[in-house]
């Protein structure tokens, strides 16, 4: 087994209650902001409203006023103050209410961004529960990796040594795998091919990038048969470049026999959804401006 990918659940996935806790948390100080904001806004109307009684009885006297020069000034300063200090907080009031909407936004945006994250977690414990009856020692296993989870199948399973051609038992083996991946037909998989970094001898590959991926599509083409939607599924070869050990180092991933013999294997990794991923920039999104 990879020590950077332990085996379910010994590097365990992501449990139902750490997210959502901390989430509810930041939607509470997000209501009471949202309260704060409106008893601010409501104080500011109140205060309009004098305001304006200010403005109405100063209005009324002004004609009388005019009769003393003295008290004219006076009384044309104080309409103009009044006037001013309710300019600014109109505009002081809609920038309140402005803020609120806005939290009000931010609170439906992490309502939807916590039932996109029990939805995934519900999707990666329900994989991992159909795939517990066939997790055999050097066959199969399902193991948490770079924050995903990943079906691990070893190479000598399914291949001979520099072959893209799968054996008779590989390929039962693939398709047992695609027989329970179909049933989460809303979910997308990366099936990756993976080498360890000695160099091929005798191939009609060029080098174990090309092997790497003739691989991965030979087990993607098993999974369609298999019943799987090959819009579901995206192959890619990594060739000997992402050891399961080492790191970005592939020469510290490759140190022994049993190392090498780790990396020379196929991966499914279930992707994560589009819901689930951060929104883009408008600038980058393709959107058309807000008019249309």
């Amino acid at each position: 087994m990879a020590k950077d990918a332990a085996v379910m659940p010994s590097e365990k996935l992501p449990k139902g209650r750490g997210f959502p806790f901390r989430l509810w948390l930041f939607a509470i100080a997000m209501t009471a902001a949202a309260g704060g904001l409106g008893y601010y806004g409501w104080k500011l109307r109140g205060e309009n409203e004098r305001k304006d009684k200010e403005y109405t009885a100063c209005a009324t006297a002004l004609p009388g006023a005019q009769r003393d020069a003295a008290a004219y000034v006076t009384c044309k300063s104080d309409l103009e103050a009044v006037s001013a200090r309710q300019k600014e907080n109109d505009e002081a009031l809609a920038k309140m209410q402005s803020n609120l909407s806005a939290t009000k936004d931010e609170l439906t945006a992490l309502r939807q961004q916590r039932i996109e994250a029990e939805k995934r977690l519900a999707a990666i414990q329900e994989i991992q529960g159909q795939f517990a009856k066939m997790i055999r020692p050097g066959e199969l296993e399902v193991v948490a990796r770079k924050g995903s989870l990943v079906v691990q199948l070893p190479a000598e399973v399914l291949f001979q040594s520099g072959s893209a051609e799968i054996s008779q038992e590989g390929e039962y083996k693939v398709v047992e795998v695609g027989v329970i991946l179909k049933r989460f037909p809303d979910r997308r998989f990366l099936v990756v091919g993976h080498t360890d970094n000695i160099p091929l001898k005798s191939s009609t590959m060029k080098d174990n990038w090309e092997l790497s991926m003739a691989r991965a599509l030979t087990v993607t083409r098993v999974l369609v048969k298999a019943g799987m939607d090959p819009k579901r599924l995206v192959p890619a070869g990594a060739g000997e470049f992402d050891p399961v050990n080492g790191g970005d180092d592939i020469k510290a991933g490759n140190t022994s026999v049993e190392d090498r013999a780790k990396n020379r294997r196929i991966e499914i990794v279930l992707l994560p959804a589009l819901a689930e991923l951060p929104p883009l920039p408008e600038s980058l999104s393709g959107a058309r401006p807000a008019e249309q």
